[in-house]
């Protein structure tokens, strides 16, 4: 009876359910495929609520060591599978093999293939994130030492990042027998087939590494660009990104910085002067209402001493007596903020001494009235 079970079970166990070929899946490969499976979610799911347990699921490391971890659960996943299903891995290995190395195309004299084209997007893969790492450390740490300004900083670091780029291109390019001259047919074909469709990138590029070399605006700066003030965050090869006053980020062409005219409110001297316009009532003492000007300015805070601020007698106006007020300050991004206060100040002075500030008025005179 025992003997019958025991014939009945295997029978059971080792009968096929799928077949291909030489090949079949029994009972028991799938009985033991399925705890292969399972393991590897369970302990997937135990490293993801480990890393975020100990809330370090932020950090760039963490996450490349914890995607590591994963792809080689699933590849020791796929390992157990293919014995599991009687499969020499040799044999596995010898289709992989031929599936990489299949021939895709020609490239002059280079045979272009599956493994060709993976090897060669990982080293360049490899060297965006090593020229990052490059980059970074140079500019928090090499050009902090010499005291380098900010927008220097940027410019060496992204120069350098993008020769690592380029070197690492090259080396995937030689290390697979592709010759650079090679390229030059391809490249003359595809520029020709791109150009039209591609010259406002192109133009930015380029735009971008003037913007980078010749450094009319610098990360940090405060610039003017149609009508739009705020400042320069990030300056990369086809945009820029630049924050406005109300905390908005503007993704502007670089070309908008080679072929329009920009205010650059930092190139230099980061002094700027403020025009404050005011009018005054006709019949004003005007050197009372100079002096109150001057002594708003002085009153805020935030407005310089050297150079002294001026007041100017502009124009007998239509309903008023026009004066602008002139100030310097050493910070361009609290031109609104002084502005303001300058502003409150003024309203509060006029009216301690008895200045009026006039608005537009007309008088109609009626000759007759119509009988």
């Amino acid at each position: 009876m025992v003997r019958i079970m025991y014939e009945t079970l295997r029978q059971f166990l080792f009968n096929d359910i799928l077949t291909s070929g030489d090949y079949g899946i029994s009972v028991l490969d799938i009985a033991l495929i399925i705890p292969i499976i399972v393991a590897d979610f369970f302990i997937l799911r135990i490293l993801n609520r480990f890393t975020k347990k100990k809330g370090r699921q932020k950090k760039g490391y963490l996450r490349t060591v914890t995607r590591v971890i994963k792809w080689a659960m699933h590849f020791l996943a796929f390992l157990g599978t293919i014995l599991v299903l009687g499969v020499r891995i040799t044999n596995v290995f010898d289709f992989i093999f031929a599936v990489l190395n299949f021939k895709l195309f020609t490239l002059v004299d280079t045979h272009i293939s599956l493994f060709t084209i993976i090897i060669m997007v990982v080293v360049i893969y490899a060297s965006t994130k090593l020229s990052k790492l490059v980059r970074n450390y140079f500019h928090h740490s090499v050009f902090q030492r010499f005291n380098i300004e900010e927008g220097l900083k940027f410019s060496l670091s992204r120069f350098i990042g993008y020769l690592i780029i380029a070197i690492g291109i090259i080396i995937a390019l030689q290390g697979f027998g592709i010759r650079l001259s090679a390229l030059t047919v391809f490249a003359g074909v595809l520029g020709v087939g791109i150009g039209f469709g591609m010259q406002n990138i192109t133009a930015n590029i380029v735009s971008g590494i003037v913007i980078l070399f010749e450094r009319p605006v610098k990360v940090g700066d405060i610039v003017k660009l149609n009508n739009m003030i705020g400042e320069v965050t990030k300056i990369n090869l086809r945009a820029s990104i630049i924050r406005t006053i109300y905390n908005e980020h503007l993704i502007v062409p670089n070309t908008e910085f080679i072929n329009h005219i920009v205010e650059n409110m930092s190139y230099g001297d980061l002094k700027l002067r403020i025009c404050i316009k005011v009018g005054v009532a006709y019949g004003t003492d005007v050197d009372l209402a100079r002096d109150t000007l001057l002594e708003a300015a002085r009153a805020t805070e935030t407005v310089m001493n050297d150079p002294p601020p001026v007041v100017l007698f502009r124009q007998f106006g239509d309903s008023s007596l026009d004066f602008e007020l002139f100030v310097w300050i050493d910070n361009p991004q609290i031109k609104f903020n002084v502005e303001s206060d300058l502003h409150f100040m003024i309203v509060k002075l006029f009216d301690q001494h008895g200045i009026e500030i006039p608005f537009p008025q007309r008088d109609v005179y009626i000759k007759e009235i119509p009988g």
